[in-house]
């Protein structure tokens, strides 16, 4: 329980400093005693819902408004969004935004459950994939509430991207593309195709300076 508290008063610290949210400036926070990091962490968590749209009416699931130059924000970073608040649940065991996550994961898997749905093949990284893939897996360690029957469990679409991903390391190993590793964009049309990337740091210059060949 000790670790758990510690690591929700760290992400709320983190994110007071950053002070990000839209007229929070971090007073009235706490993180003294256990009930101050569970009341700082569900005022945070709603804070941070108010730039998801996807959960209103005529709104995408699973996505913030963008990318750019329509609104702020890449696809990756829903599927960052979504593992946030799986972490939430996990931490703090309010389940308030379980049903806006499930919603969210399922609607952007795509229709081979692989997290590479077609309207987004103009900028489908290998990085961008892969956000979405840990955060299927951080729902299947942590026990997040499968989808009900029917539906891809957690697991199965974790399982997925790693496939896909594997078969494409598998085919970048020849001494012409850098002996492996993963290319930045996954559709040969895309600019940036000729770069490897990896997923952290994401969005960086440093995570694309390598050229294949």
């Amino acid at each position: 329980m000790v670790v758990l508290l510690n690591r929700v008063a760290s992400a709320t610290g983190i994110f007071l400093l950053l002070g990000s949210f839209p007229g929070s400036n971090g007073q009235g926070y706490r993180i003294d005693t256990r009930d101050d990091i569970l009341a700082s962490a569900r005022t945070l968590a709603f804070d941070l819902m108010t730039l998801y749209k996807g959960n209103q009416s005529g709104e995408i699931p699973g996505i913030l408004p963008g990318p750019p130059p329509l609104g702020d924000y890449y696809w990756w970073e829903g599927g960052a969004l979504m593992g946030t608040y799986i972490d939430y649940w996990h931490l703090t065991g309010d389940s308030s935004y379980n049903q806006v996550v499930t919603e969210g994961m399922l609607h952007q898997a795509g229709p081979n459950f692989n997290y590479m749905p077609p309207n987004w093949t103009a900028s489908m990284g290998n990085d961008d994939q892969c956000f979405w893939g840990m955060s299927a897996m951080l729902a299947a360690e942590n026990q997040f509430p499968n989808p009900g029957q029917g539906k891809p469990q957690w697991l199965a679409l974790a399982q997925n991207v790693f496939e896909t991903q594997a078969l494409r390391i598998r085919e970048e190993a020849k001494p012409d593309t850098c002996n492996g590793g993963l290319r930045w964009q996954i559709p040969l049309s895309n600019m940036g195709y000729d770069y490897k990337n990896s997923t952290w740091p994401p969005r960086t210059n440093l995570a694309h300076q390598t050229r294949s060949h």
